[in-house]
């Protein structure tokens, strides 16, 4: 009897000197996004745009956000389910996150540094907003090779002027003994793409196609990118236009 080999999540290279639009390398990557995002509706992507010194920056960064003490979390309240702060749930003991908003921006970086910090931390909006520029990078790329794959670059600029851009952190806290590790629930993200990257902890498991579900392993060179609803609904729309 043949073993089975549970399914491997794509890996799509975005570091190539060579990826413009037009060039060959570029029609092959579009090809290999469009693939994987219809087939499994994920792909890692190598993106190697963080630097070793953000990278340590960064997560120096979000401990330190995170140690601060509940009430002052609480701060970062909104109106959009899971944009603001999400901790201290019995559902989810183990787990914390924050939302920024516009945190393409130094702007949007600094309106929540201040709701945290009364006299700012300009450490912390420089370094986030160095880490929220490359994500962004990588996310317009991803876009504008949907777009093109099918066959709708034209519309490329116009879907990115509405668009807004929220930084999601999240800490999931290791179990105490006795403690049931315990996640978030099966779910589907509302947003056309997310763009995640975490540390080295096996934090992230997608469900396949088959039912099957598969641990993501990223490296510090590496995003998960996640097809959201609103991406998934355009497939739909778009595939049955060109049928």
């Amino acid at each position: 009897m043949g073993s089975h080999s549970p399914p491997k999540i794509p890996v799509v290279d975005f570091s190539q000197e060579n990826l413009k639009p037009g060039s060959s390398s570029w029609s092959a990557t579009c090809k290999d996004v469009l693939v994987a995002l219809e087939e499994f509706g994920c792909f890692i992507a190598v993106y190697d745009k963080v630097p070793s010194e953000l990278q340590n920056k960064l997560f120096s960064a979000l401990e330190e956000l995170f140690d601060l003490p509940t009430e002052t979390k609480m701060q970062n309240a909104h109106s959009k389910p899971y944009h603001g702060y999400v901790g201290q749930h019995s559902g989810l003991p183990l787990h914390e996150s924050m939302g920024i908003d516009n945190a393409t921006t130094l702007e949007g970086i600094q309106s929540f540094a201040n709701l945290m910090w009364p006299a700012g931390n300009d450490r912390f909006c420089e370094i986030t907003h160095e880490f929220s520029k490359i994500a962004l990078e990588l996310d317009h790329l991803v876009i504008k090779m949907i777009f093109e794959s099918y066959g709708v670059g034209k519309y490329y600029d116009s879907h990115l002027e509405p668009m807004s851009y929220l930084l999601r952190v999240l800490k999931h806290k290791a179990p105490k003994v006795k403690e049931p590790n315990l996640g978030f629930a099966r779910h589907t993200d509302k947003s056309f793409i997310t763009v995640l990257y975490q540390n080295q902890v096996k934090g992230l498991e997608v469900e396949t196609k088959d039912g099957e579900w598969i641990s993501l392993e990223l490296s510090p060179s590496t995003f998960a990118v996640i097809a959201g609803d609103a991406l998934v609904v355009s497939f739909h729309l778009l595939s049955n236009h060109l049928m």
